[in-house]
């Protein structure tokens, strides 16, 4: 196989990680996104954490952020409370079923790769990066022409 065709196919076995977990969760009966479960991780290990600190984390915008609360707050995961210091400050916490769900899910592809990645070397993390960089700047469709010439 040549590298053009390896490099697709690891793309594809990518992608198939992220639809697997959605499959997984689906099969699973568990009625939340991979998203979803990221931010019930979140709020189970940072309890009271506020919305806008919850969209630092998530690295989300604080609407964004919020459209995932209230869906959760709907679904019964997560309790919302007014900070009594802050009455415009909404402090969030699982409810017992978002507890059952945090545990019992499985790690979804991103948080399982962060956990991993811990154990790689500085070495791997870096030849990862620089990977991981040029694939970015060959999908934006640089004109990689230019930059050759540029760099002349």
């Amino acid at each position: 196989m040549n590298e053009i065709a390896k490099i697709l196919q690891l793309l594809r076995e990518y992608d198939n990680e992220r639809k697997n977990y959605h499959k997984t969760l689906r099969s699973g009966g568990w009625d939340v996104t991979g998203a979803q479960v990221n931010i019930l991780r979140i709020v189970g290990s940072e309890p009271g954490i506020c919305v806008s600190r919850l969209s630092e984390e998530v690295g989300i915008h604080i609407t964004t952020a919020q459209g995932y609360v209230d869906r959760l707050v709907a679904k019964k995961l997560l309790s919302m409370q007014v900070d009594p210091a802050d009455r415009r400050k909404k402090l969030l916490y699982l409810t017992a079923e978002g507890e059952k769900v945090s545990r019992s899910v499985p790690l979804a592809y991103k948080p399982l790769l962060l956990k991993n990645l811990q154990h790689a070397t500085a070495e791997e993390k870096q030849i990862i990066l620089a990977g991981l960089e040029l694939v970015i700047r060959f999908m934006q469709r640089k004109d990689l022409e230019n930059d050759k010439q540029s760099s002349e």
